[in-house]
């Protein structure tokens, strides 16, 4: 069985040492000059592998009841041991799942290994220009910098990733083929990204980290993620940030403008940050208002906050009347701000959309081209930050190799395959290291 894999980012090689594994000839047709590339910057190059807090809720998709049956087939605990069987050690921290050294380029490494032993033929600085069928066959049009050139399949997975992280955001070469194929799109947008906000004080914010909650006021409620906040020049990113940046990006598109509220005092509850800004009030009504809020929260918010609220630093605790200082304390809780937009796709860590899942099988073959598979981020879902969209990546990808290659029941899930190996290695395996 010759498979042509199109891409060699993570779920392109991981369909590809999977279907060698099955026993079939496996090609990467990569454009780049070397595969893996976006791999070694996940995770700030620590490469988050995946997360033992899994759960279908940690994924969007415009079909979401399609996700279980494609997840089940490849979990978390086959992830673990697909790498350890590579010969990867690994450990987790709070559940996050990194490699042994946390570096990106050991899993690169690894998977390239696993390539090499296994016989698949990596061609780089190549573009798939078009693919046809004919009769049990794929031809696919390949364009090099020495001419145009045809390779002819039994099978093809597209894997050719999306515009997340590249500098030239024009560059929509799966999505071109998915279209001439008549495969259902989604509109890739940014996912992952920094938000845009219209507030003038962020400048005076700038380089900002703190502990806080970002909510979202969206048409279907009110959103809320709390972890380390980042406040650049125009606007908020960091993880809460990046959680919620999807959810925001789809609100954007029906909205010019949509409604946000910062809370760097996260950890307590306003009732309680009440009675202690009267309880200090009392007892430092002596101190200016600078020095009453040191230790509070950063001094560059406070000063923000103090003259949004205007009130100068200087003025005496004691001079200001209680229900200000309360409005004061009110806008740390509640910070309204306003986002306006989002970074674009260069800057962000994946995309939102692509192919719909209604249009694949469970074993993510097309349901329009039989012996036509997708994986990664060619198809409509993306996850949350700490490494689901990897994961994402491994699972589709092992399942579009598997079902490529033709040697597995695409509906038996993940605790239930036909690979020994596997079998013997999950009896064997101790545990993932320490944390």
């Amino acid at each position: 069985m010759r498979i042509g894999i199109i891409g060699g980012g993570a779920a392109g090689m991981a369909a590809a040492v999977t279907a060698a594994e099955c026993g079939a000839q496996a090609v990467i047709l990569e454009k780049n000059d070397r595969i893996g590339k976006k791999l070694l910057a996940t995770g700030n190059g620590k490469c988050n592998l995946s997360n033992l807090q899994f759960s279908c809720g940690c994924y969007h998709s415009s079909d979401p009841q399609r996700l279980p049956p494609i997840l089940a087939q490849f979990t978390v605990e086959d992830t673990l041991v697909f790498f350890q069987r590579l010969g990867l050690m690994i450990k987790e921290k709070s559940g996050y799942v990194y490699p042994q050294c946390e570096q990106a380029s050991a899993v690169l490494d690894v998977l390239r290994f696993a390539l090499e032993y296994r016989n698949v033929e990596l061609e780089t600085d190549c573009r798939v220009v078009g693919i046809e069928k004919t009769g049990k066959c794929f031809l696919v049009h390949i364009e090099r910098n020495d001419g145009h050139y045809v390779r002819e399949f039994d099978r093809i997975i597209l894997a050719c990733g999306s515009k997340a992280g590249l500098k030239k955001e024009t560059d929509e070469n799966g999505m071109e083929l998915a279209a001439a194929l008549s495969l259902r799109r989604i509109p890739y947008t940014p996912a992952l990204v920094q938000l845009r906000c219209g507030e003038p004080f962020f400048k005076a914010l700038a380089g900002v980290r703190c502990h806080a909650q970002v909510m979202l006021a969206t048409e279907e409620g009110e959103l809320a993620e709390t972890g380390e906040l980042q406040l650049t020049d125009y606007g908020i990113s960091g993880i809460p940030v990046f959680q919620l940046s999807g959810y925001a990006v789809r609100a954007l598109r029906r909205q010019k403008t949509l409604p946000a509220f910062l809370d760097f005092m996260p950890d307590t509850d306003e009732e309680t940050w009440d009675r202690t800004l009267l309880a200090r009030r009392k007892m430092l009504e002596f101190e200016n208002m600078e020095q009453f809020f040191t230790g509070t929260i950063h001094k560059k918010i406070v000063g923000v906050i103090l003259k949004l609220s205007g009130i100068r630093p200087q003025d005496k605790v004691g001079e200001v009347p209680a229900k200000r200082l309360l409005e004061v304390g009110q806008k740390m809780k509640r910070l309204p701000v306003t986002v306006t937009g989002a970074n674009g796709f260069a800057q962000a860590q994946v995309c939102a959309g692509g192919i719909r899942l209604t249009e694949m099988t469970d074993c993510l073959e097309t349901r329009r081209h039989r012996g036509l598979y997708a994986a990664g981020e060619m198809l409509d879902v993306d996850g949350r930050c700490g490494g689901y969209n990897l994961q994402w990546a491994w699972t589709s990808g092992v399942v579009a190799g598997r079902a490529a290659a033709g040697t597995v029941n695409p509906h038996r899930t993940g605790s239930d395959k036909n690979n020994t190996n596997d079998k013997n290695n999950k009896n064997k395996k101790t545990g993932i290291g320490s944390k």
